[in-house]
């Protein structure tokens, strides 16, 4: 089967919509670094004049941190995730701190610390130079080595400290000369402990166009990574599904097994890879004489996930994957996502996101048409995080 070339007007279309995402993220981060730095100058007499430093380790109702200059600051610690720090102040709100750049910490609550042999302990906290000190009784503490130290996690390790759930709803009506109608929904569920994350995802969109349908599409992945060091994990299984009416998918069903790597983790920006090998099938709404009504073969897998915290506001997300079959009746398929989400009120956001769902060698329908290999969607919706 020939495989074509890539429709030049697809290309330039994914290409502009990147370009005017890209400025965008970079705008808002530059207004971002600005607002920031104004906010840490105006806000920093708050740490040196009327604050001397903690009452007593372990004691009030405050975490406190103490940087390198001397500095101090309350608050409440938010979390650790490797080197990144999380401290939430009233006067300066929730600050990503590098941990290498705080001297001390100390906690007025218990927390979870777990260490990289993936050892946990449940106490107040005190880091002290290079020491780390988890006092678990009044009478007796445990020490470790502050290189060791890789999550903190606020109370004790409930299961809810593990969980988040995002969902995102978005709708659009027309009337008049015609009548259209838009649906897309988002959902992601996501588990993660100190050795292992489980994430779900499912995205869906429909249209219709004076009753007739011209969007009908739903994804969802589903995938377990094992973390094999600090930042290389193992992913097994993964399973991915799809779904596209228009262009004559049924379902498409592909499991499948690889490795993967953190490459950035600082809180604010998250950045992975991985690749694998998998097994893809699938069906076909429709088929002309003598065609197949169904195709199947081994397959690559490659993806990459990257989160971006432009201000305390606004969040960047851009995440790609892609299957490369190995038999010649599978074609390469493309799948991206990406989204602007805008906090508004509490856990509620405004989300702008677009789509691009690509399929090689889309099978013909029984009437001999071809479906567009391409589909690319632009959409808003109100957005929830748990």
């Amino acid at each position: 089967m020939k495989r074509r070339m890539w429709p030049l007007r697809t290309v330039g279309a994914v290409a502009v919509a990147s370009v005017l995402l890209v400025f965008l993220a970079a705008a808002l981060a530059g207004c971002g670094a600005a607002t920031k730095a104004s906010r840490s100058l105006a806000g920093s007499k708050t740490l040196t004049s009327d604050i001397g430093g903690p009452p007593q380790p372990g004691t009030g109702d405050f975490d406190w941190i103490q940087f390198k200059n001397g500095e101090w600051l309350k608050g409440e610690i938010k979390d650790l995730q490797d080197d990144s720090f999380s401290f939430e102040s009233d006067e300066l709100d929730t600050l990503q701190l590098d941990l290498e750049d705080i001297h001390a910490v100390y906690s007025a609550t218990e927390h979870t610390c777990v260490f990289e042999d993936r050892t946990s302990v449940l106490g107040k906290l005190r880091i002290e130079g290079d020491r780390v000190i988890v006092v678990t009784t009044p009478e007796g503490e445990k020490r470790y080595d502050r290189a060791d130290l890789r999550f903190i996690i606020p109370g004790g390790q409930t299961e809810w400290d593990y969980w988040s759930l995002e969902y995102t709803l978005g709708a659009t009506v027309r009337q008049g000369n015609s009548g259209q109608s838009d649906m897309s929904s988002f959902l992601r569920i996501r588990r993660r402990s100190p050795t292992a994350r489980t994430g779900f995802e499912y995205r869906a969109a429909f249209g219709s166009v004076e009753g007739k349908e011209t969007v009908n599409n739903q994804l969802a992945d589903l995938r377990h990574d094992v973390f094999l060091s600090r930042r290389l994990y193992l992913t097994a299984p993964t399973v991915h599904y799809y779904r596209d009416r228009p262009q004559n998918i049924a379902y498409q069903m592909t499991p499948g097994a690889g490795l993967g790597y953190e490459i950035i983790d600082r809180g604010h920006m998250e950045w992975t890879a991985g690749g694998g090998a998998g097994y893809q099938h699938t069906e076909f709404d429709e088929v002309g004489p003598g065609q197949d009504s169904s195709a199947g073969g081994g397959v690559i897998l490659g993806l990459t996930d990257f989160k971006w915290e432009l201000t305390k506001n606004v969040d960047f997300e851009f995440q790609y994957n892609t299957t490369v079959g190995l038999a010649e009746n599978l074609g390469v398929n493309h799948h991206v996502f990406t989204t602007l989400s805008f906090d508004i009120w509490k856990n509620f956001d405004f989300d702008v996101s677009l789509t691009w769902n690509r399929v090689g060698d889309a099978q013909r329908t029984s009437d001999g048409d071809e479906p567009n290999e391409d589909d690319i969607s632009l959409y808003v919706g109100l957005g929830w995080e748990f």
